[in-house]
């Protein structure tokens, strides 16, 4: 009986603790008219290139050339073989010649699979870039064993995102720029714009950005190393050797999303804060969130003095701190249709100003 009872206070405290009954669900108002639907922030921001400069200061011979050998791997989880053939043949249209890993698309692999291909595409001399072909979920475990020294000793870029974040921080703890782009998707459904500016940035050759700033932003400039990606994700890279906010240099932070509701995003955000990520950063740049769930369930805001009408109010309403350093909200770059490559691990200017934002990775 006292089982019994164990068993049944349990519940009740489990129920006790979700934030929304059923009711509340059905009948909450949510920025979505719909039940159920799905929307995105920053998706939709009008985004220009105002110019590119070449990149100083990396590693000589770091970028690309025409002809150089690119390994084609996935350090994440298993692609299609559709999504391989589009990587493969987008950048042989490039002017690169991929070379494929032994283990990309297999029906089922290990961890050790995984590995081997990411330390033949580092240790190998003849490849210079390594290129994801897509993310999904995997890289901190492979990260746990591969370690940083491999990464800093090999010294060419990784291009990829969301996951891919994991190894984004990887790179820049060892003190080298990585690209935060689309994957096999860049050769299938990329904005024009987003693959020319990609297809550059792989080059040495780095865009500046200008984009329309919402009511929200904060006004202000900073300047710091670009750190950040996929928010979800870059939690578990904290307190590992590869968290690359464990630095003295100024930073910029830079997060988006998918799939996650304003309460999760809120967590994320509040476990950053709580250990010090937040208070470090010289400003903040926030890209899409997309596919965010509206039925209610996700948005807290019900407890908080009114339901959030966006990410961005939330954000603004529950982290007041961030009122004293520049904010960006709305990059163009994330999980939606339009992805803006980013120069992670290198420094870069952000000004918010006269209702625009700029981003600018001149020296």
């Amino acid at each position: 009986m006292k089982s019994q009872n164990r068993i049944i206070a349990l519940l009740a405290l489990a129920l006790a603790a979700f934030p929304f009954s059923w009711s509340e669900t059905k009948t909450s108002s949510t920025p979505a008219a719909e039940e159920n639907a799905l929307v995105s922030e920053g998706v939709d921001t009008k985004c220009e290139i105002t110019g590119y400069a070449p990149r100083q200061g990396a590693p000589d011979s770091y970028f690309l050339n025409e002809g150089d050998k690119v390994a084609v791997i996935s350090p994440s989880a298993i692609p299609s073989q559709k999504q391989v053939d589009a990587t493969i043949e987008g950048l042989k249209k490039w002017g690169y010649v991929p070379v494929e890993g032994k283990h990309v698309c297999p029906s089922v692999r290990t961890i050790d699979d995984i590995l081997e291909d990411l330390q033949w595409a580092l240790n190998d001399p003849e490849i210079k870039a390594i290129f994801c072909v897509r993310g999904g979920y995997g890289a901190s475990e492979a990260m746990d064993i591969l370690g940083v020294d491999a990464i800093r000793d090999a010294k060419k870029p990784i291009i990829g995102y969301s996951d891919i974040t994991v190894y984004h921080s990887a790179w820049t703890s060892a003190g080298l720029p990585s690209i935060h782009a689309s994957m096999s998707a860049t050769f299938t459904s990329l904005p024009d714009v987003c693959r020319e500016a990609q297809a550059r940035m792989l080059k040495g050759d780095i865009p500046s950005y200008k984009f329309e700033a919402s009511p929200l932003c904060v006004e202000g400039e900073a300047t710091g190393i670009l750190v950040g990606g996929n928010l979800s994700t870059f939690t578990s890279t904290l307190n590992t050797e590869f968290e690359c906010s464990k630095t003295d240099k100024p930073y910029i932070l830079f997060f988006e999303d998918v799939e996650e509701d304003i309460q999760h995003i809120h967590r994320y955000l509040i476990i950053l804060k709580h250990l010090g990520v937040l208070d470090k950063a010289a400003g903040f740049v926030f890209g899409e969130w997309t596919d965010l769930p509206t039925d209610g369930t996700g948005n807290f805001g019900a407890d908080r003095g009114g339901l959030f009408d966006s990410v961005a109010d939330m954000i603004r309403r529950q982290f007041p701190e961030l009122a004293n350093v520049p904010v960006a909200f709305g990059f163009p770059s994330g999980h939606g249709s339009a992805n803006y490559p980013l120069l992670m691990g290198a420094k870069v200017t952000l000004r918010v100003a006269d209702g625009n934002c700029f981003l600018d990775w001149k020296e």
